[in-house]
């Protein structure tokens, strides 16, 4: 039997970087199993409330999963797909109804999930986050639109589907005609009518493009199929006057495990063109931003 240290609040930390290395080493492979509690009790000397933290370390760090009656498992590496940010037309990702802007890339939009209709257009306010995002007060009039992409199949990892959640949340002072009847079914039918106006009413318009990552809230978990290990990458474009105040703002959520992200002049062999359907298929991009 192996002695460690009587640092009994050091054995789970131990055990943890022995499963951690053998993991990353490929001693223990994708999908294989890691040895039992009671293996590693009697291998560390140590109790399974000891083993249990030192698994439960492994899981929060997103390497290993737990299956209840069956133990412990490397977790399997998934493909990572693409997510490109170009410099090339925008296009407005968050538009209502299903536009070709969605299907381009193989997707559809997601059907009623959890009482959440799979998109949405309604003027709200803004919260502290989204207030910031645009410039204005907490409370300010906002225009909030909100679509779910899926890839109709299931993944067979976790039952974690491919999905991706858009929202656009607008300064509604931008778009004052929002409110009218006639003009809003406009704006439902015509996937580029939104951006066409803001650019023609507000232009010249600039972009801006940032990338993050933290973990996954619970609702964005359950909304994109993701484990409560796994982060969340947060894609955010800005389309702003040419001082930089925000006009209008599309988010991205996609898990983080699963999309990187690529530049298209890097990516492209002639940056001034578009990336051809074959290009973007070679290539792994399921998305352009």
């Amino acid at each position: 039997m192996e002695t460690i240290t009587d640092d009994k609040d050091a054995r789970w930390r131990i055990i943890a970087t022995d499963l951690r290395a053998a993991i990353l080493d490929g001693r223990y492979p994708p999908g294989g199993a890691l040895p039992s509690e009671p293996e590693l009790v009697r291998k560390y000397d140590v109790s399974r409330p000891t083993v249990r933290k030192a698994i439960d370390t492994l899981v929060s760090e997103g390497l290993a999963y737990v299956m209840r009656g069956r133990g412990s498992f490397v977790r399997p590496i998934p493909e990572r797909r693409t997510i490109l940010i170009t410099d090339r037309d925008r296009p407005d990702l968050a538009a209502l109804g299903n536009h070709p802007d969605v299907q381009a890339f193989g997707w559809d939009l997601a059907q009623r999930d959890h009482d959440v209709p799979f998109f949405t257009g309604e003027k709200t306010t803004a919260n502290r986050d989204i207030a910031i995002m645009l410039s204005v007060r907490p409370g300010h009039p906002v225009i909030h639109r909100r679509s779910l992409w899926h890839r109709g199949h299931t993944a067979a990892i976790h039952g974690a589907s491919a999905r991706l959640e858009i929202n656009s949340y607008t300064n509604a002072d931008m778009l004052p005609d929002w409110d009218d009847p006639k003009r809003h079914a406009q704006y439902r039918k015509r996937p580029a009518l939104f951006y066409q106006s803001l650019s023609r009413d507000h232009g010249p318009v600039r972009w801006m493009t940032l990338t993050t990552a933290r973990i996954a809230y619970e609702d964005e978990r359950t909304t994109l199929g993701m484990d409560y290990a796994e982060a969340v990458l947060i894609i955010r474009r800005t389309m702003a006057h040419p001082s930089g105040n925000p006009i209008e703002v599309t988010e991205v959520k996609a898990p983080a495990n699963r999309y990187e992200i690529g530049y298209h002049r890097e990516l492209a062999d002639e940056p001034e063109v578009d990336l051809t359907p074959q290009e973007l298929s070679d290539n792994g991009i399921e998305l352009a931003i």
